[in-house]
């Protein structure tokens, strides 16, 4: 059976029946005149004419033929099997791996350099009017908006030859989707996808077994095998400073996370940190086989700003995981704003700051509800709610969006808080929803104190504290309360009640403490564990923790919540690691002004720059999933990619013989073109014929 390229040439076709029309039209008539009888010549006549009358069907034959065959030709007939005629055009999609595993070296070199080879032989396999479509699995900055469409295998040549490794993840479940699209509207006989991969484990998402998407694809998928050898990769997983709050002059803790994904037991590494470009501790530590360890690192920095630097281990055949980048930023100065609701206000205040010449990095201000029309809340890192006094709608709203946009707030409950308007203006805002006040006929008879605290938590890391050895502190009484959304809760009553709520707000960070501190409910103000606790929750809630805790990796969307006092009207500047500049805008996001960060290729240290102020620094990395060199076999990749199978190229072979052996689809218009022609030379010979002169 046939198939045809361009179909819609044999409606040509009927143009074979030209040559037979002009036939019939063309038929003399024969007029009869009597001669005297001659038998002799009417019988030779009969032989001649019956002579010519054959080959004349023989000329109309050969030319309905010749049309026919060219016709033919040009429709492009097919044939999937037979060993005649030309391979037939192919339409080829081509995934290339550029993920970070693939910068590593094998015993013949760069397993990338060594995968571009391949790539380019296999090029070479093609011919001209092959189309094919080069897609690189992980694709940077630049490729990312460029659209996917089939070219010539001389174009997809110079594609490869630009072609970098990107320091992220493979994306194959969406390269390979784009592949069978663009098969879907391939008009060539043949498609053919090829894979060029590590076959890295976490190159299948979770996902991509379910969606089968290479399911009844009519194409031949090929997968072009490279030299993967057992590498024992040491890699570092994370970076973790434990949720501390980082002071100026203070020790503080950085450990790093760190795998052996070999087989052999490693004890002659050594680990560097780097802080601010100097590398300032080193150690050696050993690991196991298939087991992680954490290298700790105690140092301080002696300033305040922005700070940033890397952890970093020994070489081995894959570098890439052997650095992690980290950054954080330490205010220059806490403000503090106490809207003052009842007579603890003054207490916290006198907790924060006993002395002007020990304030060394807050100030604290102390305001009325009714005196807030000159105070601009932008100017604080923290607002305390004294016994949550009632405000003006007007400051509610400004407070909501002081907390939503990045900033903080600290709310204390007294016996004279209003609890129908904390549930109304505040619950949506703390998940505390008080059913009843405090009872003000209380004895000191008996009273609650503190049950537990989560020692883990950067308010509590510095107390040496044990459920077994609590701040001995009396609570004479309580208001009966309930929590909504599970909120965190960092600290207990005795009888399980939440003494201390984490939650946020947009982007900012909400804490309530839901008894009360007033000296007559409660004896809190007078005990040692009073003032550093209250120091300690205006540090963590001034302390923009994210900013070293999060976790960014290559190639990723990363968004960035902007907490600044003014507003930004122009456009910002992105510096990567690499010292290329790109522009950034601002937007506006649910009452928070938040920037995109584009590109993130790169790891290592990104700045983003106001003019000539730095308002923002993160540090980007390779995602730990790239620490993992170990290969999935074929038969795994060909189930979950519900492929039926997936043809394999091996490594040092002649690859041009190979996919000739695969390969499929024969075209055969140079068969037809042929037979035209010598249709054509014998029709010219048969009309040149001269008739026997014997006769």
């Amino acid at each position: 059976m046939f198939n045809f390229l361009n179909a819609t040439v044999l409606l040509a076709s009927v143009a074979a029946l030209i040559p037979l029309i002009i036939h019939l039209f063309s038929k003399r008539k024969v007029k009869i005149i009597e001669f005297s009888s001659l038998k002799h010549l009417k019988a030779m006549q009969r032989r001649q004419v019956r002579r010519l009358k054959i080959r004349q069907l023989l000329l109309l034959l050969l030319r309905m033929l010749i049309i026919l065959a060219v016709v033919l030709a040009f429709a492009r007939p097919t044939t999937k099997g037979g060993n005649i005629g030309s391979h037939a055009s192919v339409s080829a999609v081509i995934l290339f791996d550029n993920s970070a595993s693939m910068n590593r070296y094998v015993t013949d070199g760069n397993l990338f350099d060594i995968a571009k080879k391949k790539t380019k032989e296999l090029l070479k396999t093609f011919s001209a009017s092959d189309k094919i479509c080069f897609i690189p699995l992980t694709k940077s900055y630049e490729q990312a908006k460029s659209s996917l469409f089939f070219t010539s295998p001389a174009v997809a040549l110079e594609k490869l030859n630009r072609l970098t490794c990107q320091y992220g993840v493979a994306d194959l479940e969406g390269s390979l989707g784009n592949a069978v699209d663009l098969l879907k509207k391939a008009v060539n006989v043949n498609k053919e996808i090829y894979l060029i991969t590590d076959r890295q484990q976490n190159i299948l998402p979770d996902t991509l077994p379910d969606t089968a998407i290479l399911k009844d694809v009519p194409a031949h998928i090929y997968l072009v095998d490279l030299p993967l050898e057992k590498i024992d990769n040491i890699g570092i997983t994370s970076v973790d400073f434990g949720g501390q709050l980082i002071m100026p002059g203070h020790d503080f803790n950085i450990t790093a996370h760190i795998k052996n994904y070999g087989t052999d037991e490693r004890n002659d590494l050594i680990a560097s940190l780097f802080i601010d470009g100097n590398r300032i501790a080193q150690t050696n530590f050993k690991i196991l086989a298939d087991k992680e360890t954490a290298v700790k690192f105690t140092r301080s920095v002696s300033n305040t700003g922005f700070h940033s630097g890397y952890i970093e281990i020994s070489d081995d055949k894959f570098i890439g995981d052997n650095r992690y980048y980290f950054s954080f930023k330490i205010p220059e100065h806490f403000n503090l704003l106490i809207i003052n609701g009842d007579q603890t206000g003054e207490i916290m205040k006198l907790a924060l700051a006993p002395s002007a010449s020990l304030n060394q990095y807050w100030s604290v201000k102390i305001a009325s509800p009714q005196n807030l029309a000159g105070i601009n809340f932008w100017d604080y890192n923290v607002i305390i709610l004294a016994g949550v006094p009632q405000l003006d709608d007007t400051y509610i709203q400004r407070l909501k969006t002081f907390l939503s946009r990045g900033k903080a707030l600290f709310l204390t409950y007294d016996g004279k808080t209003d609890i129908k308007y904390f549930n109304k203006i505040w619950s949506p805002v703390t998940d505390v929803v008080y059913d009843q006040g405090i009872d003000n006929n209380f004895t000191r008879a008996g009273y609650y104190s503190l049950l537990s605290l989560n020692v883990n938590h950067p308010i509590f890391s510095v107390f040496d504290l044990t459920k077994k050895k609590m701040p001995e502190i009396k609570f004479f009484t309580l208001p009966k309360f309930h929590l909504k959304n599970n909120p965190q809760v960092l600290m207990r009553f005795t009888g399980d009640h939440p003494a201390l709520v984490e939650t946020t707000f947009g982007n900012g960070k909400v804490l309530t403490f839901t008894g009360p501190l007033a000296p007559y409910y409660s004896d809190i103000t007078s005990h040692a564990f009073f003032v550093p606790f209250i120091s300690r929750i205006a540090e963590y809630l001034a302390s923009d923790l994210s900013k070293y805790d999060l976790h960014l990796y290559c190639g990723e969307n990363i968004t960035r919540s902007l907490s600044l006092k003014k507003s930004i009207n122009n456009i910002l500047v992105l510096i990567t690691p690499d010292s290329s500049r790109f522009d950034l805008t601002p937007e506006d996001e649910q009452g928070s002004l938040v920037i995109n960060v584009k590109p993130t290729n790169l790891p290592g240290i990104y700045h983003i720059m106001d003019k000539n102020h730095e308002i923002d620094r993160l540090a980007v990395n390779i995602n730990p999933e790239e620490c993992n060199l170990k290969a999935i076999d074929i038969d795994q990749l060909t189930t979950a990619l519900g492929a039926s199978k997936i043809n394999t190229i091996g490594n040092n072979v002649p690859m041009a013989s190979i996919i000739n052996q695969y390969r499929y689809g024969k075209e055969l218009w140079q068969i037809f073109l042929w037979i035209a022609v010598i249709l054509l030379a014998m029709e010219m010979l048969l009309s040149h014929s001269r008739p026997n002169k014997k006769e």
